[in-house]
């Protein structure tokens, strides 16, 4: 092999390290963005999940009072 196809092979090689190199450092930048949007979306769920807990709840309580109540208006026609 000449050393002007070697200088090419070289080269060529060259070029691909750095087309490789710049994919994994886009890659990496998107992964990073992609656990931060994951991150965050993992803590809404949490909150929704808080808020559903408490809606039902409030619910169950209010059942209650509104069971107590037409227990009384019962015991009051009686």
């Amino acid at each position: 092999m000449s050393n002007e196809n070697l200088m090419e092979v070289l080269k060529s090689l060259d070029e691909k390290i750095e087309d490789l190199l710049l994919t994994n450092s886009e890659l990496k930048s998107e992964r990073d963005r992609l656990q931060g949007e994951l991150n965050e979306a993992n803590q809404q769920k949490e909150e929704l999940a808080k808020q559903i807990n408490s809606n039902r709840e409030t619910r169950e309580e209010m059942h209650n009072r509104i069971q107590g109540i037409i227990q009384k208006i019962e015991q009051m026609e009686s």
